[in-house]
């Protein structure tokens, strides 16, 4: 392939510009003063194509490409040459910073060729121009009183527009003055200040906006702008003097009064992940963010888990699964976890999706599996790799009854899964139970295996547990859930358990093990030993007073003639 490749200068504005205007993307990656300012660090290289522009950057080293300037008709035909360059080229395919409407459009046009990652600390910030100048609202309300500070302070403070041609030496030592004030200078304080000298002296030829806050004649702020598509203007550059409160505040109003009334929005670029920048820019309180997304190439397979991939799998998992924290996290990986259960996704040098499947002994099918922990990282969501990852799964145990948990139980039926048992969800009508009883709750929690044995014995399809598990795994498992135990005793003996969570407004009992014979004394009891809300979450079969709820807990990919209210399973893990 013939290396057309150009380095992009500032003499190519007018050459790049119409596909620029194709493109119409939304985003400040996307300006050309933008790649102008920081040309120095990206060395840009650009072709023209018939229905296309692209162009590499090459960051230390690293090759990307920018997404391909045309309209949204010959995106495939751009991307395509693209991954042939880069091919032929000898470096991996990259796109960095796309946008939302190209990342659609893609997908449309490319169904599972690329894998695409949100790269949170590349978003744009946008604002509303209008709150920025009026600082009106209760969310404005510190920026507002630090405006009123400053002119308080120094009421015969003044905007001026200023031209580079005029003020670029005092610019240029006042900037210097700042920054040194705050801190060393650094190679990324050296490179903006080379892309802010840039700008400057480049300021006829480019579509540049700067204005300046002067206190007593002397500058103390100043600000670089320039046009966006879509009725934006970017800020590219905000530089004060940080020990004057409400300076910045007063910069960002009057440069927008004075420079921009042609704009509805301020594009304040990203925060590079950078925590107090962060929190300085979602203070304002953007209207909207640009998302950004880098594009690879597809070649994700799915493998077992290695020793390696336990801690992130269980970071993912931390971060997928709201209701876990540290404790249950640590008690699953402690005593459920094994690798060979274990499936990831991997792409490059991640692992961005992963499961466990574990034997589950289920009455008169024994041979049965549980799958769990489905979860992908938040960044690579709705790309099909749970998909990837349960055919292949689903495969490897084809000929296997296996079971999962039904919190969504729309995302499994395509895979062959239907619902297998249902629980109901009451809302204890307390008032119902209010009599005396003859059944006392109990610590004593030394025969809840003879409980539930003698409970599941309603039932034709059941979980299958040991002696084991009630005596050491469940009172560790209780224990890292804060969930706690009582029974159930009047004078025959021992009627059963029940397992419940303080959950703040109301008492949550997730495993409600009953005599049926004595039922109503159990809650009787229960009404009157807990003084919040009661939910109790139990089997189809149970006949209790209060507002119920239907719930699928659990669905099979094979079928079972036993009616539903005859099966009992509850697990977690």
């Amino acid at each position: 392939m013939e290396n057309k490749m150009k380095p992009l200068k500032l003499s190519d504005l007018n050459t790049v510009l119409p596909y620029l205007d194709k493109a119409n993307y939304e985003g400040y990656n996307s300006n050309f003063v933008t790649m102008m300012m920081w040309n120095h660090e990206y060395h840009i290289e650009y072709e023209i194509h018939d229905h296309f522009c692209i162009m590499l950057h090459n960051y230390k080293g690293h090759r990307f490409f920018a997404m391909p300037f045309a309209s949204c008709e010959y995106y495939k035909e751009a991307v395509e040459y693209m991954m042939d360059y880069a091919k032929e080229n000898k470096f991996p395919f990259m796109i960095d910073c796309a946008i939302p409407s190209f990342v659609e459009e893609l997908k449309k046009v490319c169904p599972g060729q690329f894998v695409y990652e949100h790269t949170r600390d590349l978003d744009d910030y946008v604002y509303d121009k209008e709150k920025l100048i009026t600082l009106s609202g209760k969310k404005m309300q510190k920026m507002r009183n630090n405006y009123h500070n400053f002119i308080s302070q120094y009421p015969n403070y003044e905007y001026r527009t200023l031209n580079a041609d005029d003020d670029m030496p005092m610019i240029f030592n006042d900037l210097l003055k700042w920054e040194r004030e705050e801190h060393e200078q650094s190679e990324s304080l050296t490179s903006e200040v080379y892309g802010i000298m840039y700008l400057l002296s480049t300021q006829d030829q480019l579509p540049i906006k700067i204005g300046g806050i002067f206190i007593n004649n002397e500058l103390k702020a100043f600000m670089i702008g320039s046009p966006l598509k879509h009725e934006t203007i970017q800020i590219h550059i905000e530089k004060a003097d940080k020990t004057i409160r409400g300076l910045y505040v007063t910069l960002r109003k009057e440069f927008l009064e004075h420079e921009c009334a042609e704009f509805k929005y301020v594009n304040r670029e990203e925060d590079m992940g950078i925590e107090n920048l962060r929190v300085s820019k979602e203070r304002m309180h953007p209207c909207h963010m640009v998302e950004k997304t880098r594009i690879f190439i597809n070649d994700a397979i799915v493998t077992q888990a290695t020793d390696k991939d336990t801690e992130t799998i269980k970071e993912i998992w931390m971060d997928r699964f709201e209701d876990e924290d540290e404790v249950s996290t640590d008690f699953y990986f402690k005593y459920r976890y094994k690798k060979e259960n274990t499936y990831v996704v991997r792409f490059k040098d991640k692992i961005i999706s992963a499961l466990q499947i574990l034997p589950f002994k289920v009455k008169d099918y024994e041979d049965s599996y549980f799958i769990l922990g489905v979860s992908t990282r938040r960044e690579y969501e709705r790309q099909g790799f749970m998909k990837l990852l349960m055919n292949h799964v689903l495969d490897i145990y084809k000929d296997k009854r296996i079971y999962l948990q039904a919190y969504h139980p729309e995302i499994y039926m395509p895979f062959g899964f239907k619902e297998s048992h249902r629980h109901i969800l009451y809302k204890l009508d307390k008032a119902k139970y209010c009599l005396p009883s003859n059944i006392c709750l109990s610590q004593d929690i030394n025969h809840l295996y003879d409980d539930y044995m003698r409970y599941t014995a309603n039932f034709n399809h059941y979980l299958m547990r040991d002696e084991d598990y009630f005596n050491n795994y469940l009172r560790k498992r209780c224990a890292a859930f804060n969930d706690s135990v009582l029974t159930f005793k009047n004078e025959y003996g021992q009627q059963g358990y029940m397992i419940y969570n303080d959950r703040g407004k109301f008492v949550y009992i997730s495993e409600f093990i009953y005599n049926k014979e004595y039922l109503d004394d159990i809650l009787k009891t229960i009404s009157v030993y807990f003084y919040k809300d009661i939910r109790i979450e139990t089997d189809c079969m149970a006949s209790i007073h209060g507002e119920k709820t239907d719930m699928i807990t659990m669905m099979c990919n094979q079928e079972d003639n036993t009616p539903l209210e005859k099966r009992y399973i509850n697990e977690i893990y």
